[in-house]
Parts: C-alpha cells; sequence; structure tokens
C-alpha cells in the first residue's frame, strides 16, 4: 500500500509457546534451517530468491503485486487454538513497524512505515539491482533442460585489502537437488545414501546414481589445487583451481575471483518444468567469518564470446553478497612504535593477539605493556623479561608484579622513525615473523591520513597509493608488498625472527603543516588482517581528539499492513 517497491523482503514473527514450524508455503527460514524446525523465540520467513512487493502506484492497487499470502502449518504446546504470536514485523532495512494488535483472537496486523515516500517503478523482468559487499557471488543458469541445468558459480573478493584463503562454500538447497558433476571445485563429501535412498532413486531409475558428485542437502565445496587448472576432467573452467586463495583486486584482479561449474539434477515437482529454478539459500563463506544475504534476481550475465561475432548471456543469474560480520576474531600481528630521538620503543600491547588460559610464569593480562631499550626488538619475546627489568631499573621505574604479558603474536611490525628535517621526514617498517609459519606474497596496508600526501618512495619495498575503496571518498593508505625476491616473511628459526624491512621517505612539501604524531601511521593490517596498535607515541605532544556530530532526519511516510490471520 505503500509508494516503494520492497525487495528482498521478509516477516519476522515472535513465539512463546514452544512452537514447532512444520511447512510454510513457499517461504524459507532466513537462517537456512530447515522444516520442522523449533521456533520458540522466533524466526524470520522470507523468498528464496529474494522476493518483491511492487507498490500500490505503479500496479494501480493490484493485490496480486503489492500482496503476498502464506499458510504456515506448526505445533504447539499447553495453549488453546486461538494462539498468536507475539509479534510480527516485516524486517526490511528502514521500515519501522508499530506494535501488533489482535482483533477477535484470529487476527493480528501491523503497521510499518516506509523509509521515504518516493516513487519507485520496477521494469517487467523484475531484476534487482546488484549489490555491493566484501565478497559477491553470482550464480549463473548457463544451459537449461527440464530435469536439470548447467551452473557457472563465481566468487568476487570486492573487499579492499582482505584475502581470503582455503575458501569453503557452502548453501541449501531448496528444491532437494544434487549435484551429478563438478568442474573447477569438489564436494568434501558425497551422502550418496540421500540419493540411494530417497526420491532421486524413484525419480531416476535408469541413471547410475552411485557415481553422483554430491547428494548433500547442504553441500560444503571446496577449490581444487593449482596442478588441476588444465584438468580436463575436473578443472578447465576460467578463475578455477586457485588454492582456495583469493586476493584483493587492488592487488590482483586476477586472482581476486574463483569460479567452478555444476551439473544440477532437479526432483519432482520442479523436475519437468524447464523455467523452474529455484536458487540454493543460505549461503555461507569462509566458516562463518561472512555473513551472506539471500540470493537476489539481477539481469542476465553476459559472457564474451572470443570466436563468435555477438556475445552470449546466462539463462538466469542470481547476485549473493557476504560481508564480514562484526564478530572480533583474534589478531594475527601487532604494531610497535619508535623514534631516533628516544631509547624506549613503545611496544605491543598486552596480549595483543590474546592470552593462553593457563600461562606460566604468571602474568598481568590487563595491564599495559612495559617499554623496551630498541636492542630488544630482536630478542624472542619469551627472553625479554631480564631486558625489560633492567631498562625499568636504569629509568627509575618500579615494574609491576606479576609482570604484563607478552603480545603473545606471530607477526609484529616496528615502525621506526629514522629522521625529521625541514623538508621532509623518514620511516623504517620493519616485520618480524616469531611463527613458524612462512608468508609467502606478504602485503600490508598501512593507513596514515595526514602524512599519505607526502609519501615519496620506499626503497626496499614496493609501496604505492591505494586507490579510492568506494565512488566517493579518497583513501589515505599505503599498499606495501615486497620486492622480487622478497617477497617471503620466513618462519623464525633458532629462536630469530623471519626479517624484512624498508626505509620510506616522505616530503613536507603537500603536508606543510603535519605533526610528529602524524608520522605514525593509526592502522596496518598484515594480509588483509588489521594489526593491534600500540597505546601510544614515542613523543610528548598531545594527541588531539576528534568529535562527531551524528544528524538523525525523521521522515514520515504512509503505512504497509502486514496480516496475520
Amino acid at each position: 500500500m505503500g509508494y516503494s517497491t520492497v525487495e528482498g523482503w521478509a516477516i519476522g514473527m515472535n513465539f512463546s509457546n514452544n512452537e514447532i514450524l512444520v511447512a510454510a508455503d513457499d517461504m524459507h527460514l532466513e537462517d537456512g534451517r530447515l522444516m520442522p524446525v523449533d521456533v520458540s523465540n522466533g524466526t524470520i520467513l522470507t523468498q528464496v530468491p529474494a522476493g518483491i512487493l511492487k507498490n500500490a502506484i505503479e500496479t494501480a492497487g493490484d493485490f496480486g503485486q503489492i500482496r503476498k499470502t502464506f499458510v504456515i502449518t506448526g505445533t504447539e504446546f499447553g495453549q488453546n487454538k486461538f494462539s498468536m504470536p507475539k509479534n510480527i514485523n516485516i524486517t526490511q532495512k528502514g521500515y519501522n513497524c508499530s506494535i501488533a494488535e489482535t482483533f477477535f483472537n484470529t487476527t493480528m496486523h501491523t503497521c510499518c512505515s516506509e523509509p521515504n515516500r518516493n516513487v519507485t517503478l520496477t521494469d517487467e523482468e523484475m531484476y534487482l539491482p546488484p549489490e555491493k559487499g566484501n565478497f559477491t557471488i553470482t550464480y549463473d543458469v548457463t544451459q537449461a533442460y527440464p530435469g536439470s541445468y548447467l551452473a557457472l558459480v563465481t566468487i568476487s573478493n570486492d573487499s579492499p585489502w582482505t584475502r581470503l584463503e582455503n575458501w569453503n562454500l557452502s548453501w541449501t538447497w531448496q528444491e532437494n537437488e544434487f549435484i551429478t558433476k563438478m568442474l573447477g571445485a569438489t564436494t568434501r563429501a558425497a551422502d550418496l545414501d540421500v540419493c540411494l535412498n530417497g526420491l532421486a532413486a524413484k525419480t531416476y531409475q535408469q541413471m547410475d546414481l552411485n557415481k553422483a558428485l554430491s547428494c548433500s542437502r547442504s553441500p560444503e565445496i571446496i577449490d581444487l589445487p593449482l596442478g588441476r587448472i588444465n584438468d580436463t576432467q575436473v578443472g578447465g573452467i576460467t578463475y578455477c583451481c586457485r588454492n582456495g586463495t583469493l586476493w584483493p583486486a587492488v592487488l590482483d584482479p586476477e586472482k581476486s575471483k574463483s569460479a567452478f561449474m555444476l551439473d544440477v539434477m532437479k526432483l519432482p515437482p520442479q523436475s519437468s518444468k524447464i523455467n523452474s529454478i529455484t536458487p540454493p539459500g543460505n549461503w555461507r563463506l569462509g566458516d562463518g567469518r561472512f555473513q551472506c544475504g539471500k540470493p537476489r534476481r539481477i539481469e542476465p550475465t553476459i559472457f564474451p564470446d572470443p570466436y563468435l561475432s555477438h556475445d552470449t548471456s546466462a539463462f538466469k543469474t542470481w547476485q549473493v553478497t557476504c560481508n564480514e560480520t562484526a564478530v572480533k576474531r583474534p589478531r594475527m600481528c601487532c604494531v610497535s612504535f619508535s623514534k631516533y630521538t628516544n631509547e624506549s620503543i613503545v611496544p605491543c600491547r598486552t596480549c595483543a593477539c590474546g592470552c593462553p588460559k593457563k600461562i606460566n610464569p604468571v602474568c598481568d593480562a590487563s595491564a599495559s605493556s612495559m617499554l623496551l631499550p630498541y636492542s630488544a626488538i630482536t630478542t624472542p619475546p619469551l627472553n625479554r623479561t631480564p631486558e625489560i627489568l633492567a631498562w625499568a631499573e636504569m629509568n627509575h621505574k618500579v615494574p609491576p608484579n606479576p609482570l604484563p604479558c607478552m603480545d603473545y603474536c606471530g607477526v609484529a611490525i616496528n615502525w621506526h622513525i629514522v629522521s625529521n628535517y625541514t623538508g621532509g621526514w623518514s620511516s623504517r617498517m620493519t616485520l618480524f615473523d616469531w611463527s613458524n609459519k612462512t608468508y609467502a606474497d606478504w602485503y600490508t596496508v598501512v593507513e596514515m591520513p595526514n602524512a599519505y600526501l607526502g609519501f615519496e618512495k620506499a626503497y626496499s619495498f614496493n609501496a604505492t597509493a591505494m586507490p579510492p575503496t568506494n565512488d566517493t571518498a579518497p583513501n589515505t593508505s599505503l599498499l606495501v608488498t615486497g620486492l622480487e625476491g622478497l617477497n617471503y616473511l620466513m618462519a623464525a628459526t633458532n629462536l630469530s625472527a623471519g626479517k624484512l624491512q624498508s626505509v620510506f621517505s616522505f616530503t613536507k612539501k603537500t603536508t606543510p603543516n603535519i605533526r610528529e604524531a602524524d608520522f605514525f601511521p593509526t592502522k596496518i593490517y598484515f594480509n588483509g588482517e588489521e594489526c593491534t596498535m600500540p597505546e601510544g607515541f614515542p613523543i610528548t605532544a598531545a594527541a588531539s581528539m576528534l568529535t562527531s556530530t551524528v544528524v538523525t532526519l525523521v521522515v514520515v511516510v504512509m503505512c504497509s499492513m502486514i496480516l496475520f490471520l
């Protein structure tokens, strides 16, 4: 009933009587669980692929296009037949729903206000606009038949600096489909018993289902090693066989994509309809690190054909976007600061990469880390205690008891100010690998908002300005990689860290008002992972504080109605 077309809508319902949801016509649980399922703590129902509700203005109030009706079936305990949910609402971002009201014990409704009153008109094909995310996945149906179809799945790394290693992808089939063949990737398990003892065996009695690649309702897909790229039996797909590594496009556009093709068999009642194709739902990428949305129907992908005078297009295309979750993961790296005019190092923070549950000898995980002499930077963290105590005594400091815990980071980065003169200044970045892992093709991203414009060159590393990460805001970071032959950060051996370093030079011509505090990065990322920054700088100038103001604009719009009958 509103002004705007609602794309990818979903309905949230709060229950309180130990309800078991058994069925929901043409609807699926947003979290991907299969029915029957316990929804006593509430649930969200949505369409897969993403559903569209047109607005009343462009359809002249046609209820067939502006309304969706579905029946849900379930079981509840200890209540009479008129028991209703506690609340219902539309979960679309920006919509504000009123408290649901119940009438005659059998009807519940709520009114949801729109975020704006702009009239939206949709095209006849009902394609949704593509979305942006850290990772985007396209599901292209390239060939379709009554009982099967071929699909090309492409994963693109659109994150500015995240590198995904050993990717794994999973989804949940919505219509009991199964995979007979795959090129460019494979599945972890076949689960043939699902096919041999289920509807597939009854439907395809002449097919040898023992050769099916995966009958799992939720297959887990992994990449193939580099050596399979030209293997005509399992490889041969453009962007395939990357050994599970997806690079940021700013580092290597060719290595930022991974693709594979699969042959999908359909089951009744969908197997007799060539146009009846439902993409998988509940997409998952990277062991929970990324949260993926619902598949959205977008315009079919165009595939240039070098051997033909015209391009070909997919039969149908869906897009899924995945973004990194807000759940904090343990850091893998930390940063220390030092300066040529100060003999102390501001070290990595205490427990910068997390602390083990049991620590021997006992240390204080909440205490601030103690200053180090510069000579201690190459000493293994486990062996620094004598130098820390001696340095504290020399500087007339009383060490706490127990001492602060160490940082427990495998990779440590030191940013040292080498010089500061009228026309410019210089720094040295040193990478230390205290772990037993060697990092091939390492890279760092160094954020320096106030010094970025003065960067001139790095002498032993490749360092370039990061391109803008969106369409409007300029970036203020340096992208640093190793030169040929220096692109391996070696693991620690015999209590000596793997080490790489380079001097960076900056000019003050483009940054005449730069302060000493601006010589130090605000953030550093190593191989796409954010490093823990130190607690302060080896300078005496006070850091300025920035404040921000949030302005909220409230727009009153028409209401849309949700009915629960």
